[in-house]
């Protein structure tokens, strides 16, 4: 993939003896899991890349496009690089109700399916607007997607999605992936709620210790009953939205997590926030917690804030995403993640983690578009005489330079 970005990224170089492994494919959907056959092109890999991106939603303005493709054009090629790539669908998919907008969100299938082409492979369907059409809504959008699943079956392409429920207080929905001869178990939680009385569909975690407590210990009790080689936890997170800080009692809850995961993938707040890395002495484990991506696709963005003088507001910031491209790599082969107590004997590292800024873009026929948030696009502004738009990326491009971070913790 090549790469415009002149900001720093954060590369770890292993010196590490490996072999190939042999596996058999094995899928989890939302209802119930199936063998099946791996791709004829699928090849086992001792390394592994995961693109994790953030909320992809729809405002008004979203659909004022001729197609949607069009959207995901100059970014495709970063979505597209990674083995696989993770988004939160932050809306309804029911196609027997017309679309809509804030603050009941309903999308139609197609802007789905152009997300799909554009690379993305995984959804979670967990948040605070799973609830908007109701409980008809939430049954509509997993036959949505389960109609787009078979669609894109028969094109050769797999994808998968989690976080609702077909039955009344049923259990958490999750995912088995099988890709490359890795096994990735992802569960796709929310914490927060628009109607909250209204979670008995949804995977919902009450915020509170004891809540959060049990929710760990399912966790742990959920990999020992499915041996993986990651465990990736998306966490529609309950707190502020438009705010970086992260809460004390977030980021211990997370750490929790982290006992039993290797990813915890959060959003919600509709900005940017840290990473933050912790890497264990002891067992070997390297550990990833992505605090906020922001929103990859959106309308909160329609005035931006062009003078130069003034500080720039939060509907600013809504209007930038990070894809967070991350490289897994096994130390060893041939064996299970996990032994029989739970205890790493064989743990996945990171190889590579890189930030990948985008940004919303109006064009001048006032279409939303996603960009890459380079020097490259500043150039192009200036060259076709945008020159608001071009100071404007300029300042994005150091704002989310300096005020997000990588950050490493050695434990």
């Amino acid at each position: 993939m090549q790469k415009l970005f002149s900001y720093a990224v954060f590369l770890f170089t292993l010196l590490l003896a490996s072999c190939a492994t042999n596996k058999t494919a094995d899928k989890n959907n939302t209802t119930s899991q199936e063998k099946i056959s791996p791709p004829a092109h699928q090849i086992d890999s001792d390394e592994l890349s995961i693109l994790f991106a953030g909320d992809i939603m729809a405002h008004t303005y979203n659909h004022n496009i001729t197609k949607y493709d069009k959207i995901w054009r100059d970014v495709k090629s970063y979505i597209e690089d990674s083995d696989l790539a993770f988004a939160n669908l932050e809306s309804p998919v029911d196609q027997t109700k017309p679309v809509s907008s804030y603050p009941n969100f309903n999308l139609p299938l197609r802007y789905v399916e152009a997300a799909v082409d554009a690379g993305f492979d995984v959804f979670s369907l967990a948040n605070n607007h799973s609830f908007d059409q109701g409980e008809r809504g939430i049954a509509q959008t997993i036959i949505s997607m389960e109609e787009l699943q078979t669609k894109k079956a028969e094109e050769g392409k797999d994808i998968y999605f989690s976080g609702l429920k077909k039955l009344k207080h049923g259990d958490y929905t999750y995912n088995i992936i099988e890709k490359n001869g890795w096994k990735i178990l992802f569960l796709p939680v929310t914490g927060i709620l628009n109607y909250p009385h209204d979670y008995a569909f949804i995977n919902y975690v009450k915020t509170g210790e004891k809540p959060h407590r049990e929710f760990v210990e399912f966790c742990k009790k959920l990999r020992a009953e499915n041996p993986c080689d990651l465990f990736v936890i998306s966490l529609h997170a309950d707190e502020p939205e438009y705010k970086r800080t992260v809460l004390k009692s977030q980021r211990d809850f997370y750490l929790q997590l982290l006992e039993t995961a290797d990813v915890v993938w959060a959003n919600h707040a509709h900005i940017i926030k840290d990473r933050e890395f912790i890497f264990e002495a002891e067992s070997g484990r390297h550990k990833l917690i992505m605090y906020a991506n922001g929103n990859t696709i959106s309308a909160q963005r329609t005035q931006p804030t062009f003078d130069a003088g003034t500080p720039m507001s939060e509907r600013d910031h809504t209007g930038d995403g990070l894809l967070y491209y991350v490289q897994f790599i096994k130390t060893k082969t041939g064996k299970t993640r996990y032994n029989t107590e739970g205890k790493p004997e064989n743990p996945v590292q990171i190889k590579k983690a890189e930030p990948i800024f985008i940004t919303t873009y109006i064009n001048t026929a006032w279409e939303f578009v996603l960009k890459p948030l380079n020097q490259e696009f500043v150039d192009y502004l200036k060259e076709v005489k945008r020159k608001n738009w071009a100071a404007y990326i300029e300042r994005r491009i150091k704002i989310n330079t300096e005020a997000t971070k990588d950050l490493i913790k050695w434990q």
